[in-house]
């Protein structure tokens, strides 16, 4: 075995839990949350699970029968997810150094534990974060330990799945016979990076559990799928060939995107969201000090037989790398011109911005209007400035409407409780109760 050792975290049910913290009445009971415009489920509590709601399942399928059975419906919150999520990381700053913390998703994180090892009772010490996440912000969290990612992300899973571990599963800790057991009664699927597709090829090889994929034959499953194949059945075995991803690398490309409440025919429409998405999209390109050399833009045409959505793009290479909203606004706007016809319905919108550049890496050349670029800085640095000041909605680049048919069908969305002061939670000093502020 190597002498690395990984953890993740992972918050349970995360959505449902967010929920929860803020409506203990839910506790207890079946909850579900939707995805984007309340189509499918993403998130399922323990309750609703044991009632046979399966996860991604459409909505509107199972709905009367959910309603009917007393399942609580809630409409995805990402206001709320998403600062909750930032205090989840928040806190696991202060246990770990930034550089042993990978985030993998809003609820999930791998941690090098190796650099603690010689110091800490880490069994221990993840047993005090888990506690100190509950008390703090109210979300509880489950925590593998393994040699390497892909045991710890296994390791999660049992610690989810068996109660005796009572939510933290340190495999080194286990003998050999018990992991063996334990991968025994693992479906193949279930192994990170396996999922249910490449998991009913394997079927052929008779590969059904995590214990068969373990101790099969690298070399012929390599020419029959890939090496990660191979990569995944080292990492079973505890030797580590999954390094934790730098997380200061910025991204390749940044891409924002999402469907329409309903279809529409109106090209103003469609340039509202576009809008709405490039500024999304602008922020994580300032964020991150990039800048941004091409942008390409979709849109998703309605269609009556599958896949629903016929998707017809348009990329556009800029005259200079840049990151001024401006000409990021009218380089997509003009290619929703190109791509727009009159008698299609279109379902969804993306922009995905592309050939990024580190912005303190690049160099002008002489062709550059430099003084435009300085001029148009400026005035992108006294945008920022009024948004922090007064509000991200306080001024609009381009169209403005209040249509709703672009935006996301939200019929079940709780309150934002930490993020939107008309809808925080108030005392009411007469009876001590908890409201919502109106």
């Amino acid at each position: 075995m190597d002498n690395q050792l990984f953890a993740l975290i992972d918050i349970n049910n995360c959505y449902v839990s967010c929920e929860r913290v803020f409506n203990p009445k839910l506790n207890g009971k079946a909850v579900v949350v939707l995805s984007n415009n309340d189509g499918c489920v993403v998130s399922r509590s323990n309750e609703a699970k044991a009632l046979n709601i399966g996860m991604a399942v459409a909505w509107h399928t199972i709905e009367k029968q959910a309603l009917k059975a007393g399942v609580k419906v809630f409409s995805s919150n990402y206001a709320l997810y998403g600062d909750m999520s930032r205090r989840f990381f928040a806190i696991l700053a202060k246990h770990f150094h930034s550089a042993d913390i990978e985030p993998y998703s809003i609820d999930e994180c791998f941690i090098n534990l190796t650099p603690y090892a010689k110091t800490l009772d880490l069994e221990q010490y993840c047993r005090e974060l888990i506690n100190t996440i509950n008390q703090w912000i109210g979300l509880p969290c489950c925590i593998g330990i393994g040699f390497t990612k892909t045991q710890a992300k296994l390791a999660n899973h049992f610690a989810k799945q068996k109660t005796g571990f009572n939510s933290l599963c340190y495999l080194p800790h286990l003998d050999l016979c018990s992991y063996e057991n334990l991968l025994l009664e693992t479906p193949v699927a279930e192994i990170w990076g396996i999922g249910r597709k490449i998991s009913k090829k394997l079927q052929d090889y008779e590969i059904y559990t995590g214990y068969d994929l373990t101790f099969a034959n690298e070399q012929h499953l390599t020419k029959q799928f890939s090496v990660l194949i191979t990569r995944t059945i080292r990492e079973l075995k505890g030797h580590s060939c999954i390094a934790l991803e730098d997380p200061s690398i910025p991204s390749k490309s940044i891409l924002s995107s999402r469907s329409f409440a309903t279809a529409t025919n109106q090209k103003s429409i469609l340039k509202q969201a576009l809008i709405f998405h490039i500024d999304r999209a602008y922020k994580r390109l300032t964020r991150q000090q990039q800048l941004c050399a091409c942008v390409h833009v979709s849109l998703y045409e309605k269609s009556s037989h599958p896949p629903y959505k016929i998707s017809i793009s348009h990329t556009v290479g800029l005259e200079y790398a840049t990151d001024d909203l401006i000409i990021l606004n009218q380089t997509a706007l003009n290619q929703v011109d190109v791509l727009f016809k009159e008698n299609k319905k279109y379902m969804k919108v993306s922009i995905m911005l592309t050939a990024l550049q580190p912005k303190q890496q690049h160099i002008q050349d002489l062709w550059h209007p430099i003084e435009l670029i300085q001029q148009r800085d400026h005035l992108m640095k006294t945008l920022l400035t009024m948004k922090q000041r007064y509000g991200a909605e306080c001024i609009q680049l381009g169209y403005h409407s209040n249509s709703k048919i672009w935006k996301m069908r939200q019929q079940y969305r709780s309150p934002r409780y930490t993020t939107c002061w008309q809808e925080m939670l108030s005392i009411d000093d007469s009876s001590m109760a908890v409201t919502q502020i109106t």
